[in-house]
């Protein structure tokens, strides 16, 4: 097996992502223990809460977002910060590929032509070509496996909250891109029947924007103070152990959702804009989930990708049809987490 001095990760930059992540890191730890590493700045990797329940040791640093799509003219910083530190293997986490990380690839064949560097990518030959898409954890498991890392030892559900009794639903109504976010007519339907068959508070984790507040407030006002609690910003570690500590989580695709389910804690996933089998957890015990299949709609889809090309402005599937995820769908699926 190859030696390394210093590895350079290279992924999205979500909490999603580094929630997967952090355990992919644990196993390359153990297989390559001399091998200092770098990642793509990520708020989990940056909080030592998490990094020392990941029980990382050797994070040497995290490398700017911007880097990650490799623009030309960040090229010669990223071979200055690679010569800098002595970087001799480059393992790229995204599933994007030679069709659209095209940024990557060029950049990969300019360093080879004076730097001795070793480069891990996911099997593309095998992700664009495949009938059925699986899951990324899955393929970067092989991918970590087929270079010699022990992956035996992989645990998903690593921020598991021992002790204490559970309470409360809780609602991830957070989502950065618009396409993500399940409509709020649909989390006060879903509210209202919780509400009526369990004796259990709704929590709701808002997002950042003012926009998604004013959702998390209407939802409120809409099922009464005295059963719904808004949860302020807040630091991620105590937003986990927060959603460590809940009977069950009801989810849109974002890093709450990822985080929740490490924790073990029931999870729903509600898919309205990606791909379930490709985003969901690795781990499906207590996840279950709801997809949009209006999305098969949508005239820019990246199927290996798992989303589409309207990450950040409005999808026209969803513009047009929405999504075909009803409350009650959510609501039997609760029923089968809480038996």
């Amino acid at each position: 097996m190859a030696t390394y001095k210093r590895a350079w990760f290279i992924n999205f930059t979500g909490i999603g992502n580094g929630i997967v992540i952090a355990p992919l890191l644990k196993c390359f730890e153990k297989s390559y223990s001399t091998t200092k590493y770098f990642h793509s700045e990520n708020k989990i990797l940056s909080d030592k809460w998490f990094i020392e329940k990941a029980e990382l040791r050797n994070l040497a640093g995290l490398s700017p977002i911007a880097w990650r799509r490799f623009n030309r003219e960040d090229w010669d910083k990223i071979v200055d910060f690679v010569s800098r530190n002595q970087i001799d293997l480059i393992v790229n986490l995204r599933n994007e590929g030679p069709k659209y990380d095209i940024g990557y690839y060029e950049f990969k064949k300019f360093l080879k032509q004076d730097h001795d560097v070793a480069f891990w990518d996911l099997d593309f030959d095998v992700i664009e070509n495949r009938e059925k898409q699986e899951n990324l954890t899955c393929d970067l498991l092989k991918m970590f496996e087929q270079q010699g890392v022990d992956i035996s030892h992989y645990e998903s559900q690593w921020l598991y909250i021992h002790g204490g009794e559970k309470s409360g639903i809780g609602f991830g109504m957070a989502a950065s891109q618009k396409n993500k976010r399940w409509s709020t007519h649909k989390w006060i339907e879903l509210a209202q029947k919780l509400l009526k068959n369990y004796d259990q508070k709704i929590i709701l984790f808002h997002g950042l924007s003012q926009e998604e507040t004013d959702k998390a407030i209407e939802v409120q006002k809409s099922i009464g103070s005295s059963r719904c609690e808004m949860i302020n910003h807040q630091e991620l570690s105590r937003i986990a152990i927060m959603l460590g500590k809940l009977k069950c989580f009801i989810s849109n695709d974002t890093g709450l959702l990822h985080i929740c389910s490490a924790t073990g804690t029931p999870t729903i996933g509600l898919y309205t804009s990606t791909d379930h089998n490709i985003w969901a957890p690795y781990n499906k015990t207590n996840f279950l989930y709801c997809t949009n299949i209006f999305m098969e709609k949508c005239p820019a889809r990246k199927i290996h990708c798992g989303n589409c090309f309207h990450y950040y402005d409005p999808c026209p599937a969803i513009t047009q049809y929405g999504d075909n995820i009803n409350p009650e769908k959510v609501f039997e699926l609760v029923k089968k987490l809480l038996v």
